[in-house]
């Protein structure tokens, strides 16, 4: 049901070039005095919402720069940039993704433009590949609980702790633990994969995962809605910085950064091959991990900054580079979706 409400939400946006789809779209005009010299054209999975305050900097800064930023799955950005979708006549000039594997592809694709700039140079080397991609954030992977279906039991801490608590009470937790479903989630395979090679408790989790019916969602969105109504006891794998979020303005959730290992996702930025407008998204991108960009990230954007970085060595950030793609081969997410669901899908 929630999957089909939110693809009955989605907006089909024609273009000569093909199509997107597309589930908000906001314009920021060019200051009224100044007028617009030119348009930048953004296509990202970060909810518009979140975008608006950063873009609204960036314009106050540019301000004869008008801003279009339509808010779209992250297949769906990999597909606009991959296809050349146009919006009108132009393409898209920069694409923003919390999935880092099918950024890396589009840049090892040849599918994005070089951008060099003392504003990138600060990056720490996992934040950044080949001057064409750039991580502007890096957030945690975490659990996510109820507080009042966990008002007499122990949180658990680590994935082992949470292995415990599930097989000693599986009556509790049946039907009511939720995680990503990597078949349609672009993050949620990208999480699913990294836990994997971090270590074997991910494969004996998704077993008990499978044996307890764990519902499976597109979305961190979705799990935090349903734990904060009481419907889902715990979720996994939810995206830390909207849990945050969530949690500040008033959900009765608590967070969880696994003290086995925590792993960081990078919202990354680029510019596509095909930009219109490539020194409007570069100066986007500057804008992001800038001083006054990264203060805003945290701040009112309520999202966790790739600088300055942290040294705390539960935080594992999941490193832009080639080894992305493993997954990505056609044969190799076949085996992996293959296994996920022997011991997920098969089992519920």
């Amino acid at each position: 049901m929630f999957r089909l409400a939110a693809t009955l939400l989605l907006l089909l946006v024609a273009a000569p070039a093909g199509a997107v789809e597309i589930e908000d779209r906001r314009s920021y005009p060019a200051v009224e005095e100044v007028g617009a010299a030119s348009t930048l054209h953004i296509i990202g999975t970060t909810e518009a919402e979140v975008m608006e305050g950063l873009i609204r900097a960036y314009r106050n800064r540019y301000q004869d720069v008008a801003v279009v930023y339509d808010q779209a799955t992250s297949r769906v950005v990999y597909e606009a940039v991959e296809q050349d979708v146009k919006v009108g006549d132009s393409p898209y000039d920069l694409a923003i993704s919390s999935a880092m594997d099918l950024q890396i592809k589009l840049v090892n694709d040849g599918r994005a433009r070089r951008h060099v700039s003392t504003a990138t140079s600060r990056l720490p080397r996992w934040a950044t590949w080949r001057d064409r991609i750039f991580g502007f954030t890096r957030e945690p992977a975490v659990m996510i609980y109820n507080r009042q279906a966990f008002a007499e039991i122990a949180v658990p801490r680590s994935r082992f702790e949470l292995l415990n608590l599930l097989r000693r009470t599986p009556g509790l937790f049946k039907g009511r633990i939720a995680t990503y479903d990597p078949n349609v989630s672009g993050l949620g395979f990208l999480f699913a994969t990294q836990d994997s090679l971090q270590s074997d408790t991910y494969w004996r989790l998704m077993e008990i995962f499978g044996n307890l019916s764990a519902e499976l969602s597109c979305c961190s969105s979705e799990m935090l809605d349903r734990v904060a109504e009481g419907e889902i006891a715990l979720a996994y794998n939810v995206l830390g910085s909207y849990a945050q979020a969530r949690r500040d303005a008033g959900a009765p959730i608590g967070i969880v950064l696994p003290r086995d290992y925590t792993l960081l996702m990078v919202r990354t930025a680029l510019i596509p091959a095909t930009s219109d407008n490539a020194q409007a998204a570069g100066d986007f991108i500057d804008f992001l991990v800038s001083e006054e960009g990264q203060r805003l990230i945290e701040h009112q954007a309520f999202l966790s900054p790739a600088l300055p970085e942290g040294d705390d060595g539960t935080l594992i950030p999941i490193r832009l580079g080639p080894g992305l793609l493993v997954y990505l081969d056609a044969l190799k997410r076949k085996a992996f979706l293959s296994e996920w669901a022997s011991a997920v899908e098969e089992r519920r």
